[in-house]
């Protein structure tokens, strides 16, 4: 008895050459269409499929980040160029990283710029060192040598390169449009007016202000610190030439900040305003800067420490209200200075737990490119900003000042992954305004001495453990300074800080840290 021969193969033979010249007819009168994969795919702009969008999964370790979705044209356009998409995770505090860390439970890629954190996700048992990655799947990435410079690990290798960091000669590149931010103090100069203009070149003058803005308007806040201590205590701090906390140089040696006159002299003045009630208690009980930001924008505050930025920033929440903004001056002391030790800020980290880690060292590829700079920072060009007619900077076609503008469109903040220090700056200049008028100043006064920046303790050691204990009992401790019922107690308070830092280590930090300190200044003359 024959068998029977099934027809079933030769069937699907048939039907496999019909739909594959179903295809190929389709993709000569359409354009190329053939890509077959069963993925989400991305079109470019002539509506031409391209690449195979990926998905990857990223936590972002800042608890004011303000946007937890990858949407907006921004984020779209991000994903056409480089065929991934992000799915956002945002930390609800700052321990919920560490316990990620210490459980090895992490997602594709981190964004941190929590020195500690830097550090441990700098392993290669926790992160993929980015030149590995650059080696098998990226070779035209090419990064300029002082980038690797300040990012590389004791163990000779770069697992990021953190954003907010440029060469000194891209800075001189870019002198006349890329100036330095920072902090500042942002008035109501409609109250201003109000009282005469009178003029702030001394902290004296500043006291008397906030003293005749309590008495003329008593049911307005005088001072109002953004809860951040780097801003609360930030342009206060520049007047007495103080560092805030961490290592500062004295005769080409450092010190912990507490060792100096000079920040004493600025907690003893901070309590000097509370003490004359220009800054309220309840100030150093709020936790995020929302609380802040509203005394002001619903007119209660006259004054608010916060950035360079401020009075652009505020304006464009207020423009429907009578309210008008200025900055203070950035120097009103002859004992200011300002000294940038930054040698970046946040960094992605590509894990050990990426699903698709050629994907990934491709994303980061683009988004430092001056062209994905460009676009994840300040939007298409054309549509959302044109350059200036020098080519200097980008004159923008939507409100740059509005965050809920930004946030809708998705521009800006992706920039923070990746985008150098000197494209963050161009993207704040605008001729004439408050913003560019201050940061002008400030640029002019500021020393850049990147190597203090780099003398960070490694993740877990000793070093590191006396840092954090020192910063966090400064946070837990300085209010005991600026609510003080007397210079005399607020000195006590002050001396009690340093008393504690010293039980906890302080002396042995100093030294390690001078010794770190001399390797990395031998690095910089190499």
């Amino acid at each position: 008895m024959k068998k029977k021969v099934s027809k079933k193969p030769l069937a699907i033979m048939v039907a496999v050459t019909l739909f594959a010249g179903l295809l190929a007819a389709c993709g000569s009168n359409n354009g190329n269409q053939g890509n077959t994969s069963t993925g989400t795919n991305v079109k470019d702009n002539n509506g031409n499929t391209s690449k195979e969008v990926v998905t990857l999964d990223l936590f972002v370790d800042q608890t004011w980040w303000p946007l937890k979705d990858f949407k907006g044209k921004i984020p779209e356009q991000i994903t056409l160029k480089t065929g991934v998409k992000l799915n956002i995770t945002v930390a609800t505090d700052e321990k919920q990283l560490p316990l990620m860390i210490a459980s090895g439970d992490l997602p594709d890629l981190v964004a941190t710029g929590t020195g500690a954190q830097i550090k441990r996700l700098s392993d290669p048992k926790m992160s993929y060192s980015w030149q590995e990655l650059i080696d098998q799947y990226a070779t035209d990435f090419k990064i300029d040598p002082e980038y690797i410079a300040v990012n590389t690990e004791e163990d000779g290798k770069y697992y990021t390169i953190r954003n907010n960091f440029s060469t000194a000669a891209e800075w001189k590149a870019n002198e006349k449009y890329a100036l330095t931010d920072g902090a500042g103090i942002t008035v109501r100069s409609d109250i201003m007016e109000a009282i005469g203009n009178p003029e702030i070149k001394t902290m004296e003058d500043f006291n008397t202000l906030l003293g005749m803005v309590k008495t003329k308007y008593p049911d307005m806040i005088p001072l109002v610190l953004n809860p951040n201590p780097a801003w609360a205590k930030g342009y206060i701090g520049m007047q007495f030439g103080a560092m805030k906390d961490g290592m500062v140089e004295k005769d080409g040696k450092l010190v912990h900040a507490l060792r100096t006159p000079e920040l004493e002299q600025m907690y003893l003045y901070m309590n000097e305003l509370y003490r004359n009630g220009y800054i309220k208690a309840e100030n150093f009980a709020y936790k995020n800067e929302d609380q802040a930001k509203q005394i002001m924008t619903s007119g209660k505050g006259f004054a608010y420490a916060w950035t360079t930025s401020g009075a652009s920033r505020i304006g464009a929440e207020t423009k429907d209200t009578n309210y008008k903004w200025m900055q203070l001056p950035a120097k009103i002391s002859e004992s200011f200075k300002s000294e940038h030790y930054g040698s970046g800020w946040q960094g992605v980290f590509i894990t050990k737990k990426n699903k698709n880690p050629e994907a990934a060292i491709k994303l980061m590829q683009f988004l430092l490119s001056d062209e994905g700079q460009r676009l994840a920072l300040w939007g298409i060009e054309g549509t959302d900003y044109n350059m200036s007619e020098d080519g200097g900077y980008p004159i923008f076609t939507y409100d740059r000042a509005s965050d809920e503008v930004k946030n809708s469109m998705g521009v800006y903040w992706w920039g923070l992954l990746a985008g150098n220090a000197v494209n963050e700056a161009l993207g704040t200049y605008v001729p004439g305004t408050e913003t560019t008028k201050a940061n002008q100043e400030l640029s002019a006064l500021t020393t850049f001495m990147p190597e203090i920046g780099l003398v960070q303790p490694a993740a877990d050691s000793q070093e590191q453990v006396t840092t954090n204990n020192i910063t966090n009992m400064i946070d837990n401790e300085e209010a005991k300074i600026y609510m003080a019922t007397s210079e005399e107690a607020a000195k006590k308070a002050f001396e009690n800080m340093v008393k504690q830092a010293d039980k906890m280590g302080m002396d042995k930090l100093e030294q390690w840290a001078n010794t770190k300190y001399e390797e990395v200044k031998a690095n910089f003359n190499k």
